[in-house]
């Protein structure tokens, strides 16, 4: 990716987590978000409400733009399938760039 285009946020609450998502949900943005998420802040039983919860809004947000979690502390085996999933931010971009090219052709 040439210029950055997407957003890197660091929730450090489950609350901080469920806001940021509700905002992004909100705003319809043109850009793409990863979110780190830590189990010293997230534990994983918080983090599957959350997302079991919000999943008809993480579908619809992702045929426009993506959302993926950056986190070396969960497997993808762990994590519901109906979001994308990096251990590190250089993943995370390539998740990006490919769910792109998908959309572009109409995947």
């Amino acid at each position: 990716m040439t210029s950055k285009k997407y957003i890197l946020e660091r929730p450090k609450s489950i609350e901080k987590l469920e806001g940021f998502l509700q905002s992004i949900f909100r705003k319809n943005p043109n850009k793409h978000y990863i979110i780190k998420i830590e189990t010293a802040y997230i534990p994983l039983e918080n983090l599957l409400n959350i997302l079991h919860s919000n999943q008809k809004k993480i579908e619809q947000f992702r045929a426009n733009k993506s959302l993926v979690l950056l986190t070396e502390d969960y497997s993808y085996d762990e994590l519901p399938e109906f979001i994308s999933v990096a251990p590190t931010e250089e993943e995370a971009v390539d998740i990006i760039e490919f769910e792109e090219i998908e959309r572009d052709l109409g995947f």
